[in-house]
């Protein structure tokens, strides 16, 4: 075996990882037993014997024992620092706290309790799906908790808000109220509200649209993001993760990750995607995709579109199975988007468009090819996030437009009981991993986290297996080998922000981002690849996370 070298460096490395199974993502040397490293980065790869050489009396050597290595994930499209706030602030009613519409009311009641009166009370992860009741909470559900404070559930897919009376007092809605543009209000068969509000009806809550920087929930303190992004760090070392992209920032959010950059206390790379309310912050600063360090860096604009793939509501051009008339929402109206686009990319800046349906998939589609037709640029590495209901035509029009496509990982296996809905055919090409593939298009890994779990090996299974969480086959001619899926979280990930030159791969010359794992995920059986654990992640060569 030949050991691959960076020719530039000629000295002992600070350390060495011998006796390891790396699986490198680099074709030229997709295999290896050890790596050396030097500052933050990759020096050398090869054999034991080879790579045993460049260690010094002053070396670490670290005997992996055979575990298997691989470059650290990169999460292409999450919300961590959300999540993290949200675990901070708000009660969890996710599917692995609550069961049933009675479990979330204790739940919330207990949260509530020594709550000042008037006081918000906000909750996350309520999944209709996923309680034995089937249903989403009401407006009666809610007032049963309290009456004396304000109350905003969140639904998983994060396009549902649940509203006590008290929440729809504090925001003036009353039964003479008209649905938002891009959204609705809920209402039962009277015609009074239900408590329930879709899309931009939650953007009054938390300071969206024309209501940017007027939330009516009370927005975290710089504190609170200090606290909220080391959870999610943590969480990050834990899982494998050496760095996410970070869709939908906001400008606490770019402040937090430059103080915990500046304080030492970042240990992932984050890359900011802002939240289009901000274009013209971004442009007035004149800055560019790219700006930054390796550890906090301008991605693009994100952009949101039609709604979501679990929650059914997705924006499709033919109904949804079982109905005549239900195409799923869209919050944005074609002239607003291309327009958007358009400032965006003259301006240097990715665009990442959220884009569940094929209907709204066309839609963005048309608007990024006005914008290349008004200003050509091959390597714009524009994004479609999600992309999920695809189909040939779709697929054929993405690869000429040179879009990367940044389809859910884990859905399948998390989400898969709600993708019925979507019918026979449709299910065919959902979430096409294989097709993406096989015609060409780059696609990242991305979780939506917390919309799903945030664990790579789930969603390395999940592209693996097409099999949902009890087993039940959903489009497997979409599977991808356990090895495709992860070259998609690694190198894959890091395209999808112009990276792929730094990380994503185990070779000389890039940033020394690893995780050791108890099993290799390209030779165990691929349903058990799911509960691969995390022996140790390494960020710059530093070990930030290890199971002891």
């Amino acid at each position: 075996m030949a050991i691959e070298q960076e020719t530039t460096v000629n000295c002992i490395a600070d350390t060495v990882i011998l006796g390891a199974n790396v699986i490198t993502m680099n074709r030229a040397k997709p295999r290896a037993e050890a790596m050396a490293l030097k500052f933050n980065r990759v020096v050398a790869v090869g054999s034991t014997q080879e790579v045993q050489e460049l260690a010094g009396v002053e070396t670490q050597v670290i005997d992996a024992r055979g575990l298997t290595v691989v470059p650290g994930f990169i999460d292409a499209h999450c919300h961590p620092l959300d999540a993290g706030r949200r675990s901070l602030l708000r009660a969890n009613l996710g599917p692995d706290r609550v069961n049933s519409v009675a479990d979330a009311k204790r739940v919330l009641g207990e949260f509530v309790r020594g709550k000042p009166a008037g006081a918000w009370a906000c909750a996350f992860g309520y999944d209709d799906a996923k309680v034995g009741d089937g249903r989403l909470l009401s407006r009666a559900d809610l007032d049963e908790v309290t009456t004396e404070h304000p109350v905003f559930v969140e639904h998983s897919s994060g396009h549902i808000g649940m509203l006590n009376t008290a929440a729809l007092e504090s925001a003036g809605l009353t039964r003479a109220s008209t649905d938002p543009a891009g959204g609705s209000l809920g209402r039962d068969e009277a015609g009074e509200l239900d408590g329930r509000v879709y899309e931009t009806g939650q953007d009054m809550f938390i300071g969206r649209g024309e209501y940017r920087g007027r939330p009516l929930i009370p927005a975290p303190t710089p504190e609170d993001d200090r606290q909220a992004l080391a959870h999610a760090c943590r969480e990050a070392g834990r899982l494998g993760i050496t760095g996410w992209h970070e869709m939908l920032s906001d400008p606490g959010m770019l402040r937090a990750f430059q103080s915990a950059r500046k304080n030492h206390e970042l240990s992932a790379r984050v890359t900011a995607y802002i939240y289009v309310d901000y274009l013209q912050e971004v442009l007035a600063a004149g800055l560019l995709s790219g700006f930054g360090d390796d550890m906090v860096r301008l991605g693009g604009i994100k952009l949101l579109g039609d709604g979501a793939l679990s929650g059914r509501t997705a924006y499709l051009n033919e109904p949804y199975e079982g109905t005549e008339n239900d195409f799923g929402v869209v919050g944005v109206t074609q002239e607003v988007m291309e327009a958007q686009v358009l400032e965006a990319h003259r301006n240097g800046l990715q665009i990442g468009v959220h884009a569940n349906g094929d209907r709204f998939i066309s839609m963005v589609m048309d608007a990024y090819e006005k914008a290349l037709a008004q200003d050509p640029r091959p390597n714009h590495w524009h994004r479609i996030e999600h992309c999920s209901v695809m189909n040939e035509h779709l697929l054929a029009r993405m690869r000429r437009l040179n879009l990367v496509g940044i389809p859910f990982g884990e859905y399948i296996y998390y989400h898969g009981e709600k993708m019925h809905s979507y019918g026979t055919r449709r299910l065919a090409t959902l979430l096409p991993h294989r097709s993406f593939l096989d015609i060409g298009i780059p696609i990242a890994g991305s979780s939506d986290y917390p919309c799903g779990p945030w664990n790579p090996m789930i969603a390395i299974e999940s592209c693996a297996t097409r099999k949902t969480r009890d087993g039940q086959p959903l489009g497997v001619g979409q599977r991808i080998t356990p090895e495709e899926a992860i070259r998609v979280y690694t190198l894959g990930s890091a395209y999808a922000s112009f990276d792929e030159h730094e990380r994503g791969s185990i070779e000389p010359g890039k940033l020394a981002d690893m995780v050791m794992l108890s099993d290799d995920p390209t030779t165990c059986d691929p349903e058990s690849i799911a509960s691969i654990e995390t022996r140790t992640t390494m960020v710059g060569g530093k070990v930030v996370y290890s199971a002891g």
